[in-house]
């Protein structure tokens, strides 16, 4: 079986061939076309091997996944979700040249270099489907901040503590950061409102969030979502940070 499928995407036709026989497939991407690979009984799943995309049946070709598939071939941000002020989307290189330098250090570089951010969003968004996202001003299209969820990096007793909830769900690890002229206008709040939501209802992941002591605005709004404290680390004197989780539902 091979098959077309056609969407509109920014007022343009955009097509994806579609089939379960991996040779088609192949030849489609070496063609510079995007592919959607669907499981068939006659082959193997390791043929499939180079498909980025596989699905188990061609009912499960949706459109939003076609436009998702069709992103990621044009190198194209996938939106993430809407609020009422807030656009939460994947970054692009571009985004690089709108982020201060003063509003992180060394080691948040990646997000100021358009090179590291290129490849930043084609192996993290291409592999997860999750990261780091922009939140742009619906009104005029400004970057007010940047937030989104990625895998905890923990020391181990912090796992633990995660651990010993109980929770069948995997683990994400919230960050949010607002630039500073936009902060105090709640969109802190309602960023990570969606987020959470989007967490619970597409990645199907819980939510918890390392923090230092002192920064008691990241502590109320991780607070804002519910979120409690699980356990600290070091001491007042030297800083500390604070492990936050969503408690079991």
């Amino acid at each position: 079986m091979v098959t077309e499928r056609s969407i509109r995407l920014n007022g343009t036709t955009c097509t994806a061939v579609i089939s379960d026989q991996p040779e088609a497939l192949l030849a489609a991407k070496a063609a510079g076309r995007a592919v959607v690979g669907v499981e068939s009984g006659n082959s193997e799943i390791w043929a499939m091997k180079g498909i980025p995309y596989v699905i188990p049946d061609i009912e499960d070709a949706t459109d939003e996944l076609l436009e998702l598939v069709i992103r990621r071939h044009l190198g194209l941000p996938w939106n993430i979700c809407r609020t009422s002020r807030l656009l939460i989307r994947e970054l692009t290189a571009e985004d690089a040249d709108c982020i201060p330098e003063e509003e992180y250090g060394p080691q948040e570089a990646i997000f100021r270099s358009r090179e590291a951010l290129e490849m930043y969003c084609k192996n993290q968004y291409g592999f997860y489907e999750y990261g780091t996202w922009a939140l742009v001003r619906r009104e005029d299209g400004i970057l007010v901040g940047l937030a989104g969820v990625s895998n905890p990096r923990l020391m181990r007793e912090m796992e633990k503590c995660l651990d010993s909830l109980g929770q069948s769900v995997p683990w994400l690890e919230l960050g949010y950061h607002i630039f500073l002229p936009y902060r105090h206008q709640g969109y802190c709040g309602e960023a990570l409102r969606a987020i959470a939501g989007y967490s619970h209802e597409v990645l199907g992941a819980r939510l918890c969030a390392l923090i230092y002591r002192e920064n008691q605005a990241s502590r109320k709004a991780a607070e804002g979502l519910g979120m409690m404290c699980l356990m600290e680390t070091g001491t007042q004197s030297s800083g500390g940070q604070l492990l936050y989780g969503e408690s079991p539902v």
